[in-house]
């Protein structure tokens, strides 16, 4: 019987919310055209189409969600006050939403769906998210980070006072990430001990069990030296970042099927990742028409699926690794490292290719933090010939195009053969 109302209801989603084509990417939902924030499924009562909540920013946004199946309904303070986070406290039948960018009604509202009012919990300029995790819920914004165990109370995490928290996650076992400014912070017996990244931290993602040990960040706010890494740490104290790869303006992490999936902002691409270092990369969103991509969220009717929430709405992802032959796009054509590093003043960077490449037009491009071009060094004769390659190695000297010596701070250099980037790393000048 179960098997049977399962088949139907199918059947009546395909005739209502998708395309009729199936197809391995779907729009969802063809009546929310426009940026989709946030999206979260809830117990409330009264809130139909599995429960699903919509935070829609900007002009005429607010929160939404479906009260039956063919009316969407947006609840907002202003209309020019959008959402831009929300979570569901099902236990209360209410809702937590994070309304504005950068307004003087900017901030933290609880939403009582039986009334379908608002009250304010506080106004916070810029706020970047709200969320619930084990140890309770969670505001962030420009200027902080609040905390409330049960919603009723919100209080200060001091230590986070005037620093820039764009997001926070737990992992396994209960330990607690913090993104403020250019940091990423452990919290180990009440203190939090930080991790300079260099870049700003837009999403920190912890896997699945049984790899809920695994932190993610992605890093950057456009340009082609941002990048996804993970989070090496141990005995109360963050070690390092693995570099997983580079991309445009990394926004948010899911995962799929033992891949991590990357949506990036600006230039709206999608990709599958192998979660390991310079992992190989898979493009899987092209011809959406997506430009920006803000948040993921599972289906409940498919097993093996994901949504993703857009600038032009929702849309269905299902078979991306089955039904494609197509082997995943190995970005990492070479080892490249640099010594010393730190340097001062200049730094040796070595790297191998392989023997089909050596043909082609190969370039270091320097980059400084902001993504802007420093230098471009000609990578010249190689070194020497190997059975799996070819080996070369090059000086930067620490100087720019004009041959003036750059300022301190890290950099990242970036091999490109015939104009493609392979790989980057990061490297340090201390003066």
């Amino acid at each position: 019987m179960k098997t049977i109302l399962l088949i139907i209801l199918i059947l009546c989603l395909f005739s209502s919310t998708l395309f009729s084509q199936i197809r391995d990417w779907d729009q969802l939902y063809l009546m929310i055209d426009r940026p989709v924030a946030d999206m979260k499924f809830s117990s409330i009562p009264g809130i139909s189409e599995y429960g699903l909540l919509f935070a829609l920013p900007g002009m005429e946004g607010g929160l939404a969600y479906f009260t039956n199946q063919d009316s969407l309904n947006i609840f907002s303070i202003a209309s020019n006050l959008g959402a831009v986070s929300i979570v569901p406290d099902n236990i209360n039948n209410r809702i937590f939403c994070a309304f504005g960018c950068g307004s003087n009604s900017d901030g933290l509202y609880e939403f009582d769906v039986a009334t379908q009012e608002f009250e304010l919990i506080g106004w916070y300029f810029f706020p970047h998210f709200v969320k619930k995790l084990s140890s309770g819920y969670y505001f962030g914004d420009i200027d902080g980070l609040l905390h409330s165990s049960i919603g009723d109370e919100w209080s200060e995490i001091e230590f986070f006072n005037s620093k820039d928290v764009t997001d926070v996650e737990e992992n396994g076992d209960g330990t607690l990430f913090v993104a403020a400014d250019y940091d990423i912070y452990l919290e180990n017996d009440g203190t939090f001990n930080s991790f300079y990244v260099g870049l700003i931290i837009n999403d920190i993602y912890v896997r699945n069990y049984p790899n809920n040990d695994e932190v993610y960040l992605a890093c950057g706010d456009g340009g082609y030296v941002n990048f996804v890494y993970r989070v090496e740490y141990e005995n109360g104290e963050i070690t390092g970042l693995t570099s997983i790869n580079v991309f445009y303006y990394p926004n948010r992490i899911y995962e799929y099927e033992g891949y991590l999936v990357i949506g990036c902002k600006e230039i709206g691409e999608l990709y599958l990742v192998e979660p390991e270092e310079n992992g190989q990369v898979q493009l899987i969103g092209a011809g959406l028409g997506i430009n920006d991509v803000y948040c993921f969220e599972f289906y409940p009717i498919y097993t093996h699926n994901f949504m993703v929430g857009t600038d032009i709405g929702v849309f269905l992802a299902t078979n991306l690794t089955s039904a494609s032959n197509n082997e995943l796009t190995k970005i990492n054509a070479a080892l490249l490292n640099n010594f010393p590093n730190p340097f001062n003043p200049s730094t040796t960077i070595s790297f191998n290719l392989t023997t089909e490449n050596t043909e082609k037009n190969t370039e270091l491009v320097i980059y400084n933090i902001k993504g802007q071009k420093v230098k471009t060094l000609e990578c010249g004769e190689s070194l020497s010939t190997k059975a799996d390659g070819v080996s070369y190695s090059i000086i930067w000297n620490g100087k720019d195009e004009n041959n003036k010596p750059v300022s301190s701070g890290i950099y990242f250099y970036q091999l490109r053969v015939d104009g493609e980037y392979k790989i980057s790393r990061k490297c340090i000048l201390l003066k």
